[in-house]
């Protein structure tokens, strides 16, 4: 299970690792969701939507979900607020300063990311158990 892998990643000081495991794990519920929506409610075909919904990112995959009434106002902006904290974290790694040292992020932060990623995976996974039945 992703989660796993991440948590054994974290333990292991691979927080890089682990948190784009998470993330990888976090678009495809978001998009799993959103599929079974369409199933669903839409009546839309899972053999002609399936290539389509592994295209789109998890930013476009929110952006449809809050459109559609499947997530919050406040949940939108907690997964957006996330995915901004992961970007940089991420982004920063490997930015490469000209004249000065770049420090990266500390540890809090990873942390943050990572337990605030599970909590968000499981909440895809949830309304899509809910879905399913």
């Amino acid at each position: 299970m992703p989660d796993e892998s991440a948590h054994k990643a974290y333990e292991n000081g691979y927080y890089i690792e682990a948190i784009q495991i998470l993330h990888g794990w976090l678009e495809n519920q978001s998009r799993s969701y959103l599929m079974l929506v369409g199933a669903v409610h839409f009546d839309a075909q899972q053999k002609d939507t399936w290539d389509l919904t592994d295209t789109i990112s998890l930013n476009d995959t929110l952006k449809v979900l809050r459109i559609l009434n499947q997530i919050t106002h406040d949940d939108f902006v907690q997964f957006k607020n996330f995915n901004s904290l992961r970007n940089k974290i991420i982004h920063q790694y490997f930015k490469e300063p000209y004249e000065k040292i770049y420090e990266g992020y500390p540890k809090e932060k990873y942390d943050e990311v990572f337990n605030e990623t599970i909590r968000q995976a499981y909440f895809f996974t949830e309304k899509c158990e809910q879905i399913v039945g």
